[in-house]
């Protein structure tokens, strides 16, 4: 990358947070690597480290976009950063919990894939489920993480290479154990991995497991039942030698299980292989696995080695061969006889006669020589002995009877010889035979079924036992008898059959083939059977071959086709080198025949290769001639040959053959003729063996031969046989020289006979055999060079067209032959040519360059170094030619440069490698070296070539022999051709290289496109680069484009882009009018086409024409106008304008002018605009209100110069309309007009207010009601309106301020005029200027930190207010804190702002590193801080006398950087606020959260609650809460505050107390709540408090054991039934308790009182009636406390949980009072009929009616239910008199006569009813009737 681009791009990054320009540079896909260097430099990590975070924002990003279901930009962003989308859509899809979303990234992936979307799935599927099983396994996890990748993600796991993703499931699937993962091992990864892991009990589980499957058929299915599937695939894989291999390389220290295992297999470890012998052969002998082993037995000799160690019994293991016995016995004479015992075992075979008889003398001897009994100890040694005699039956008979050998087994032949006489047995088989015949027979089973002497003679045993046998023709020649066999195989068919068929005999020779080839040692058997096939008429020679090839191997059975073949052709190679001198030609006629009767075709080649390594080139011709050897088995010799170039030409020569029909061996012909004639005959074999030994004598052509044979051999054979070639052309003619190429000729086409170099040049020719060529070079280098010559026409077949060329003299037909060779494509041929004959000629090196650009298509850099060494053998003149040709220098490089040419023209298929070829050509610098052709330029020329369509037609003009004589006459006709083509571009290129003018090339170009295109013109900057790129003047485009538009007649949005593109072509240019065009007249005519227009659409998309003013500057200012109207005027040229003929516009087209114009003014085009007004005299009335807008803020004119219509117009204007002009929160600010007239909060000298004048202030509200009433150029008057408004608050020029392009220079007079309404003017220099949201922004920042900054720097001086220094500055005139809104409403994008704040918060940082002198990172926002720094923190030198030089220096320590940071932060998230930006508040937090943790270890609490209460996110920065709670600085936060900012500190302070609880949490709430005056809360707290001290005193002091609750329980007087007992809850009282009542009663009271003050009174009341109830609960504890029984025990009225407990207690224990206090305090009622009878009536309680009494009436009704429960109650108890009195003195209260008459009757209360008769008022009884018609007789209340 430029690094200017680079240092824009970084400078532009400078404003941008990490997170930010991470997602930016992520979605434009551009400057990504720049982004991670940029960052990881800035933050001091390495780039792997931070491109690792990098990616986890942009996966974060993405997860974002994908959850809003942006699908397509997050593909977009993942594409950008290359990650794989399909893998982060599957794996986030699986991830998420949205069903719906995870539906819809599954429908853009399947419509995104092109194929096989299932396959890709189930891939992706598979991944997923094993990035599920890595995750579920933390070692596994770890160790990918620090060997693959820091991120475990789909994406890494499928882009993870086979091997690696093979190994890693492996050990996830040993590890979890999962069956899935199963199907997917590959048993090789899976074997390495148990290796590795030295899991040795899996590797044996794994070879049992293979061994059981493959031990036979059933066993597979046994595992599969019994074992896992582990298992079952154990046995399906197959154990290969590199598995064994690697467990052998990499196990150091296996188990002996393991090691017997692989024993088994034939594999040892390497410290037994390496080590002791004994420790194999105790593994091979623990094990049984000789036979397997046998091959590493075999290369330890451990003959002497068993013996020694006396393993007496391995020693007649195979693999202890004789030979090392034998040896044996020399070395060690001690151990001879048991050795030479041993060797007897092992030679000879105990089923064979001779075999039996050697051992049991052997051992016999042995037996004799250790000094043992053999007949007492050794039994069987002496009947072993009798058998080797052959006895007869009656020698056996006589023996057993006469010898007392204890041999159980002959027991029963001895009784059989007892029993019967010797006639018996005449017909028995000899013992031998006997023994041989039936030792497998079960004699005691046979005696046990029969009770009759077992005997071969016996008839039943013999049907029940014996088989029947019938001989056939195999019998007979297995007896020697082959004509017999013969003779009763026909007799035999002919009895079945009618007649023989050939089938019937192929069969039966088929099977005595077969006994033939498994009695290949029997040569008497295999004679007979080769007779008896032959006597059949079958051929027998395959089987003489196959027994032949079988005994010279020594083999016993026949091996494997491929077997035989090597073994044989092995031992025939090993013969041939031991003798080379006799070649084994039976042998290998056998073999050939084999080869060529079986169908494989598997041709033995070591002999032949052997031949060719020794490039004994004469015996590999003999061979495959007489054994016709094909021509494919032939070409694998040819590497085989030390020298390859021999190989290739004897490859050549044999296949430069005639196509032949009918091939017929040469020599086969001459065996037939040798058996038809009577001629002497000789083999085939011994005509090849002597043909090879001859040719060891040296002198190959000394052989006799006969011609007449050898010329019909060849004249009759369709294939040459080079031997009788060689044999024919051999003479005793002395060599003779070829001088001139006539005479060469003459003698290839005479029939002579001439020497045998010459013969063998001749029969070359004749028979096409470049061989022959090669020969006669070897017998003679006299004629050298037309030996090459004559092998170069025979191998190219050029002969035909040389021969008649005699005309020419010898040098011409050298070069001739050169380029016709090369014509035609055989240059590897003249290489080869040169290197066999000339090896050390330079020309190698030139043909070898054609012969690799044509062949290998190679163009490397050593390909041209073959070109150059060649260049310099001619520059030296060490070139030789072949013919003895010595051409001159020049011409030497003029044949070879036409040699190149030929090349190039006809040896390449494609351009592209012509191109190749001539670019090898241009790096050899062969251009340099000779000036005949400049093969750099043809080169170019071929490039230019190889873009056209035509490029064989327009090469054919390339004649390259021209090239070499007129090569710029070539050029410049092909220049021609491309022009007739129309190969513009083409030509161009041409023309450029050859220095011809291009001007008018370019020009046809145009023309032609602009005819092809139906005069469609392109782009003009298209033809502005040809132009910049040819040097062409810009006048040729200018009449281009007139002379096209002069050529158009109804198209007028063509000619207009036309006139257009001209015009801009002489502004671009600044091109003053000539002769050929007017700049007025094509604007004119330009405008005209325009009007002319007629589609509305093609108008809307036409771009239209520009003044130079407005795109050279205008467009570079943001469209910004900075002239006055004057000068306008002056840059349109109004007053030069000249046309000389002019058209009346219709209305319709004055109305589109009018168009045209106000479009101009909505682009800001201003001037021309003004031009075009004036070429058509049209003025449209917005183009004249501007002007003269302009004009009035210029003062030019006044309102009274314009026409009273247009004054009338603006008489109608409404102030109101104004509004899109003005800002009215900036206008009129209570708190603006506030900081200017109190002086005491500003720095302001003014005392008074200057007033715009009445002028000044009319104009503007005339420009304002002018720029109200505009449609078009609304912005320019926008421009005027703002800028004249600045300059009157000001009082300032207005063209002073509208020239002024740095908006910071007028800022600045706002800060030094103080003006009226400066936010206002503020704001007009902002937007007029055009300044962009950043920029606002930036200066926005820039001020905002210059006031936060500035009032921090102090001076160390007694009389300084300390107080000042936490004030920030007023920034013009407004305090930033109150005003702050005032400031967002400046700019359009507050989050800008915001970032621009925390930059200044960055620099913050970097300034303090500055101080510090630690590195830092410069940047434009710390270079902003410095110049702060620098303006306000350096001390200020004076002028005043008074001053002294030592004035202490201003500085700006930590904490006020601290300060300066908190306010930067508050200001930045107000501006975040604003926009709502979440990201924004988020950066603040977390710069918070940071800063926190610096102001708690500097102890600036009162920075942290102005930062808390500033931001005043008080849940999202509860950490602000815990740094002052932990460090006591609670009180801080108890501050004063503002009324708003303190109801939300105190919601928070209540919502972090309650939620987060800490340790003092109460404490801190009723600091709060006092501070506050929350005295609900505190209410609450102390109600909450009261709770948890009754739940203490509930949990340790209630009485809860049974049998204390049963003494103390009470009879429950009301119950059914009567014994029914009611537990009442119990308090175990102590002083303890007693105090923790008061503090209950204290926190109740305490509760009451804070209601009070709150106004809840009904909370109030319940808090005082639990108070109460807790004052009663110490009264009774305090009682129970007093008396002297113990436990102290009290009735618990703390915790009545239900309505049955309140009665309870009211009815037994409770007094009036305390009921009253307990029903009030838990709101139940109280039931006084049941406690009254209970208490007073059953209980006799006297005291508690009088109770009741004082505190309650007594009513009738209540006296009456007493009564009634009475009764009841008798209904199950007893009354008794204390009962009756008490209801007595009860009913004494009821105020009802009659009632009490009725309830005294009720209760047979004698002494109330006789009172109540005897008294007064048994007159009322009387008259109602003792209470009977008591309510007939009231009268009604």
């Amino acid at each position: 990358m430029n690094p200017k681009a680079r240092e824009k791009i970084l400078k532009s990054w400078a404003s941008l947070g990490e997170v930010q320009l991470i997602k930016e540079v992520a979605t434009k896909g551009e400057n990504i690597d720049l982004c991670i260097e940029y960052w990881s430099k800035k933050r001091k990590i390495p780039i792997p480290e931070y491109e690792l975070f990098f990616h986890d924002v942009v996966q974060t990003y993405v997860q974002r976009l994908l959850i809003e279901r942006l699908v397509y930009k997050a593909e977009n962003v993942l594409r950008n950063v290359q990650r794989d989308v399909k893998c982060f859509y599957f794996q986030f899809a699986n991830e998420c919990d949205n069903a719906e979303l995870r539906e819809l990234l599954f429908d853009y992936m399947q419509k995104k894939a092109t194929h096989n979307f299932e396959k890709e799935m189930q891939d992706l599927q598979l991944n997923w489920e094993l990035l599920q099983q890595i995750q579920l396994c933390p070692e596994i996890l770890s160790k990918y993480k620090q060997l693959h990748h820091p991120r475990i993600s789909l994406e890494s796991l499928v882009t993870l290479n086979t091997s690696l993703k093979q190994q890693l499931m492996a050990e996830l699937y040993y590890n979890n154990k999962n069956q899935m993962l199963l199907n997917y091992l590959n048993k090789n990864v899976f074997w390495n991995f148990l290796v590795d892991s030295k899991n040795e009990t899996e590797l044996i589980r794994w070879y049992c497991a293979y061994r059981d499957m493959h031990k036979d058929e059933d066993s597979s299915s046994h595992v599969a039942v019994n074992g896992e599937d582990l298992v079952i695939m154990y046995g399906q894989w197959i154990i290969e030698t590199p598995m064994y291999e690697y467990a052998l390389k990499e196990l150091k220290e296996p188990d002996e299980v393991l090691r017997n295992c692989f024993a088994i297999a034939g594999y040892f470890f390497r410290d037994e292989r390496n080590g002791d012998p004994l420790k194999m052969i105790k593994r091979i002998c623990t094990t049984e696995s000789f036979e397997i082993n046998k091959a590493h037995l075999e290369k330890v000799q451990l003959g002497s080695y068993l013996l020694d160690n006396k393993y007496y019994a391995l020693l007649l293991q195979n693999f202890v061969s004789v030979r090392e016995l034998e040896e044996l016995c020399e070395e060690k004479p001690d151990d001879r006889p048991l050795l030479e015992l041993i060797v007897d075992l092992k030679k000879n075979d105990l089923n064979e006669f001779h075999g039996f008889k050697m051992i049991v003398q052997s051992t016999s001897a042995y037996l004799e020589q250790n000094g043992i009994d053999v007949e007492c100890e050794q039994p069987l040694a002496t009947f072993y002995e009798f058998l080797c005699n052959e006895p007869t039956i009656a020698s056996l008979q006589c023996f057993l009877l006469s010898n007392s050998l204890q041999i159980p087994y002959l027991n029963s032949l001895r009784q059989r010889f007892k029993n019967c006489g010797i006639e018996a047995t005449i017909n028995i088989p000899s013992p031998f035979e006997f023994l041989q015949k039936f030792k497998n027979i079960n004699f005691k089973e046979i005696c046990y079924d029969v009770n009759e002497v077992v005997s071969f003679s016996n008839e039943r045993l013999c049907q029940k036992y014996a088989p029947k046998y019938q001989l056939n023709f195999l019998h007979y020649v297995k007896q020697h008898r082959s004509a017999y066999a013969v003779y009763y195989l026909l007799t035999n068919q002919l009895q079945h059959y009618a007649q023989i068929t050939k089938s019937q005999l192929f069969r039966a020779c088929e099977s005595v083939t077969k006994l033939a080839l498994q009695h290949m040692s029997d040569a008497d058997l295999v004679a007979h059977c080769v007779g008896f096939i032959e006597m059949l008429g079958f051929d027998t020679q395959h089987l003489r071959c196959v027994i032949k090839l079988c005994h010279f191997i020594e083999s016993d059975c026949i091996p494997h086709y491929e077997e035989l073949i090597k073994k044989v052709e092995y031992k025939l190679t090993k013969q041939l080198e031991a003798n080379n001198t006799e070649f084994p030609i039976t042998g290998y006629q056998a073999l050939m025949h084999i080869v060529n009767c079986n169908q494989q075709r598997y041709w033995p080649t070591e002999i032949l290769q052997q031949y060719a390594n020794n490039n004994d080139w004469w015996r590999i011709l003999i061979l495959i001639q007489y054994f016709e050897i094909p021509l494919d088995q032939i070409k694998l010799l040819k590497e085989a040959f030390e020298s390859k170039t021999m190989g290739e030409h004897l490859l050549r020569s044999l296949s430069n053959d005639r196509p032949t029909t009918k091939r017929k061996n040469s020599i086969c012909r001459l065996k037939k003729q040798t058996k038809t004639g009577n001629a002497q005959t000789h083999t085939s074999d011994e005509t090849l063996t002597s043909s090879v030994v001859s040719c060891t004598d040296g002198n190959i052509w000394s052989l006799p031969s006969n011609m007449e044979s050898l010329k019909y051999l060849l004249d009759t054979s369709d294939r040459p046989d080079i031997f009788a070639l060689i044999l024919l052309s051999t003479t005793s003619i002395p060599e003779n020289l070829i001088s001139k190429h006539m005479k060469f000729i003459e003698i290839m086409i005479d029939k002579n006979i001439y020497d045998t170099s010459t013969n063998l040049l001749k029969n070359s020719i004749k028979y096409g055999s470049p061989m022959l060529a090669l020969l006669s070079a070897m017998v003679s280098t006299t004629n050298l060079g037309w030996c090459w010559f004559v092998w170069v026409i025979v191998s190219t077949g050029q002969w035909l067209d040389i021969a008649p060329l005699t005309h020419k003299d010898t040098n011409e037909l050298f070069w001739h032959t050169l380029e016709s060779t090369v014509r035609s494509g055989y240059t590897t041929t003249l290489y080869q040519s040169f290197y066999v004959f000339f090896e050390d000629n330079p020309m190698q090196q030139f043909f070898n360059f054609l012969s690799i650009t044509q062949k290998l298509r190679d163009f490397s850099a050593e390909t041209v170094h073959e070109l150059r060494l060649f260049l310099l053998a001619w520059s030296n003149e060490e070139i030789e030619l072949p013919l003895s040709i010595a051409p001159k220098k020049d011409e030497l490089i003029l044949r070879c440069t036409k040699l190149l040419l030929i090349h190039l023209e006809h040896n390449f298929d494609s351009s592209l490698d012509q191109q190749k070829f001539l670019n090898c050509i241009c790096s050899s610098d062969m251009s340099d070296i000779s000036s005949l052709l400049d093969f750099c330029l043809l080169s170019k020329v071929f490039d230019i070539l190889q873009s056209t369509k035509n490029y064989s037609s327009l090469c054919a003009l390339l004649n390259f022999e021209h090239l070499l004589k007129e090569g710029i006459a070539v050029y410049r006709q092909l220049l021609k051709a491309l022009l007739a083509e129309k190969e513009f571009d083409l030509a161009v290129r041409l023309a450029t290289l050859l220095h011809l003018p291009i001007s008018d090339i370019i020009y046809s170009k145009w023309v032609e496109n602009a005819d092809n295109d139906n005069l469609k013109i392109i782009p003009l900057q298209q033809y502005e680069n040809e132009i910049a790129e040819h040097a062409i003047p810009p006048s040729v485009l200018v009449n281009f484009f007139l002379y096209v538009a002069s050529r158009i007649e109804t198209n007028h949005a063509c000619k207009y882009e036309l006139l257009k593109n001209a015009l801009n072509v002489i502004k671009r240019h600044h091109l003053f009018p000539n002769e050929s065009f007017d700049r007025d007249e094509i604007e004119y005519d330009m405008v005209i086409c325009y009007l002319h227009i007629e589609s509305l659409k093609t108008v809307e998309n036409l771009e239209i024409y520009h003044s130079e003013y407005f795109e050279e500057i205008m467009l570079k200012e943001r469209c910004v106008l900075y002239k006055s109207f004057l000068e306008l005027k002056e840059l349109a040229g109004i007053e030069d304008l000249n046309v000389h003929s002019k058209k009346e516009l219709s209305e319709e087209l004055q109305s589109k002018l009018i168009e045209l114009i106000y479009r101009l003014l909505d682009e800001g085009d201003i001037v021309e605009a003004l031009r075009i007004q004036e070429l058509f005299k049209c003025r449209p009335i917005d183009l004249r209100f501007v002007v003269f807008c302009m004009a009035l803020a210029e003062g030019i004119t006044t309102i009274f110069n314009m026409v009273p219509e247009e004054r009338q117009l603006l008489s109608d204007i409404e102030k109101s309309s104004f509004a899109k002009f003005n800002k009215r929160t900036l206008e009129d600010s209570p708190s603006s007009i506030q900081s200017i007239i109190d002086f005491s909060d500003s720095d302001s000298t003014l005392e008074f207010e200057e007033i715009p004048s009445k002028h000044k202030r009319d104009t503007l509200e005339t420009i304002q009601g002018i720029a109200s009433k505009l449609k078009h150029g609304v912005d320019m008057a926008k421009r005027v309106v703002m800028v004249y408004r600045a300059a009157m608050y000001l009082d300032k020029e207005y063209l002073d301020i509208l020239r002024t392009k740095d908006a910071n220079v007028l800022l600045k007079s706002v800060t030094a005029e103080e003006c009226m309404h400066r936010l206002l003017v503020v704001s007009d220099i902002l937007n007029s200027t055009q300044m962009t949201p950043q920029e606002i922004a930036d200066l926005l920042a820039f001020e905002i930190a210059t006031a936060i900054v500035r009032p921090r720097f102090y001076i160390f001086n007694a009389d300084q207010h300390s107080k000042n220094c936490f004030k920030n500055a007023e920034l013009w005139g407004y305090n930033i804190d109150r005003d702050f809104h005032l400031f967002l409403e400046l700019t359009s994008n507050t989050t800008k702002l915001g970032n621009c704040l925390l930059d200044y918060c960055d620099a913050l940082k970097t300034y303090r590193k500055f101080q510090d002198n630690k590195p830092y990172e410069h940047n434009a926002v710390f270079e902003k801080l410095l110049e702060i720094i620098a303006l306000y923190g350096l001390p200020v030198p004076t002028t005043l006398p008074t001053s002294t030089s030592n004035e202490p220096p201003q500085v700006l320590s930590h904490k006020k950087q601290n300060l300066i940071y908190v306010e930067l932060l508050i200001k930045a998230h107000q501006c975040f606020v604003n926009e709502c930006s979440m990201e924004g508040i988020a950066n603040v937090l977390n710069r918070a959260k940071a800063l926190n943790v610096i102001l708690t270890k500097a102890k600036s609490w009162s920075l942290i609650v102005r930062m808390l209460i500033g931001i005043a996110r008080y849940r999202e920065m509860f950490y602000c809460f815990n740094s002052l709670i932990e460090n006591e600085q609670f009180e801080s936060l108890l501050g004063q505050f503002d009324k708003e900012k303190t109801v939300a500190l105190r919601q928070a302070i209540v919502v972090y107390l309650r939620e987060y609880c800490p340790t003092n949490s109460r404490e801190l709430f009723k600091l709060a709540a006092l501070h506050f005056l929350m005295h609900k809360d505190l209410a609450e707290m102390w109600e909450q408090d009261a709770q948890a001290i009754i739940s203490n005193i509930l949990t340790t002091a209630k009485v809860t054991d049974p049998q204390l609750l049963e003494q103390t329980s009470t009879t429950n007087l009301l119950a059914s039934n009567s014994n029914t007992k009611t537990i009442i809850p119990k308090l175990s009282i102590g002083t303890e308790i007693i105090t923790l009542l008061h503090n209950a009663l204290d926190n109740y009271t305490h509760a009451a009182e804070n209601y009070l003050l709150d106004n809840k009174l009904l909370s109030a009341q319940k808090s005082a009636y639990l108070a109460e109830m807790i004052a009663m609960q110490i009264d009774l504890a305090t009682k129970a406390l007093n008396k002297t029984t113990t436990p102290h025990l009290c009735v618990c009225v703390i915790n009545v949980q239900s309505r049955d407990e309140f009665r309870d207690l009211v009815n037994i224990e409770l007094s009036v009072p305390q009921t009253l206090i307990l029903s009030r305090a838990l709101g139940f009622d109280v039931n006084w009929t049941e406690a009254i009878l209970s208490q007073y009536v059953i209980s006799n309680k006297k005291t508690y009616l009088s109770d009741y009494l004082a505190y309650l009436d007594l009513n009738d009704g209540i006296i009456t239910n007493i009564v009634k429960g009475y009764q009841i109650y008798l209904q199950q108890n007893k009354a008794t008199t204390v009962m009756e009195e008490n209801l007595a003195h009860l009913i004494e209260y009821v105020k009802s006569i009659t009632l009490k008459y009725k309830l005294a009757s009720i209760l047979t209360l004698k002494g109330i009813v006789m009172s109540l008769i005897n008294d007064h008022t048994i007159y009322y009884l009387r008259d109602t009737n003792f209470g009977r018609n008591e309510n007939q007789n009231m009268p009604d209340i």
